[in-house]
């Protein structure tokens, strides 16, 4: 099987990648980004596109990339599109390799059991499976008053080293939430430093508009972050999360609550949050309020080092 080897800006101008973008089923990252490196089948039957990444490279120790653009013609996984599709995972990877990178990261739409299949045949392990939900805003209630002897407000400087240690731990717990981080034995050392940093980030600003913290005399005991796009556009709920010895309590459908009506008060239409399958009570507090599931997607993990 022979191969176009493109940047990003190049396939960006390609008719034959762009009737590709086009006639596929479940086509994602397209456009490519013009930094990316992409390889296409000659035939233009599978395209496929990587770039590195800085952030999680510095935070694990090693040099890791994602697979931003996997676009295919065939539908589904018909033996020879199968077989196409490995090779071009196995001839990207090797590129990817060449380069530098130990490992790559690659993210397919819940129904495109065609790439997911040609990334596991190139060696590729699924490590999440997840789904985005979306409440409207308008005629939700109020949000109820915290319990006695709890508070929910805006997160202060001097609550940082307790919302880092929570959010370090609370994504990092194998049986609690199976974060793809913690669940891959070559990056669990970096989990925790990922999500402090996550949430130190979104302390200043750079990763969130604001964080409300559950707060009681010990100190915050949960949070949750959030995102406005403005513009009436729908705000995301990005991290959230109730400290484990005040699980089970009803604060995380009341924190949930306050972090819906601030979105609210900044104009956002509806609110989005991205879950895991297995994350039960996250997806009944969203079926609650009238969410609706938009869209699934998995996630692999391709360790070039290992092929």
């Amino acid at each position: 099987m022979e191969f176009v080897e493109l940047s990003g800006k190049q396939a960006a101008q390609r008719a034959e990648a762009l009737a590709l973008a086009q006639d596929a089923p479940w086509g994602q990252g397209w456009p490519p980004n013009p930094q990316d490196r992409v390889l296409a089948a000659w035939d233009w039957s599978w395209l496929a596109g990587w770039h590195a990444l800085a952030f999680d490279s510095e935070v694990f120790g090693l040099p890791l990339g994602q697979l931003s653009t996997l676009l295919h013609r065939a539908p589904w996984p018909e033996p020879k599109a199968l077989d196409q599709g490995a090779s071009l995972v196995k001839n990207l990877a090797a590129h990817a390799h060449q380069a530098g990178l130990s490992g790559l990261f690659a993210r397919v739409a819940e129904k495109d059991f065609l790439a997911a299949q040609a990334l596991e045949a190139a060696g590729a392990k699924l490590v999440d499976a997840s789904v985005v939900w979306e409440a409207e805003l308008t005629g939700q209630p109020k949000a109820p008053t915290p319990p006695e002897g709890f508070v929910v407000r805006p997160a202060m400087e001097a609550d940082a080293p307790a919302l880092i240690a929570l959010a370090a731990g609370a994504f990092c717990d194998l049986e609690a939430y199976a974060d793809r981080f913690a669940l891959d034995p070559r990056l669990r050392h970096g989990c925790a430093e990922l999500y402090g940093r996550w949430m130190a980030n979104s302390l200043s600003g750079q990763q969130a508009d604001m964080v409300l913290t559950l707060a009681a005399e010990e100190g915050p005991l949960g949070f949750i972050t959030l995102k406005n796009a403005g513009d009436g556009e729908p705000g995301w709920v990005v991290l959230n999360a109730v400290a484990p010895d005040k699980r089970g309590l009803g604060l995380y459908n009341m924190l949930l609550a306050h972090g819906l009506t601030w979105l609210a008060g900044q104009g956002a239409s509806a609110a989005r949050v991205r879950t895991k399958f297995s994350q039960r009570a996250v997806i009944r507090a969203w079926s609650r309020l009238g969410a609706r599931p938009l869209a699934g997607d998995f996630t692999f993990h391709l360790w070039l080092d290992e092929l």
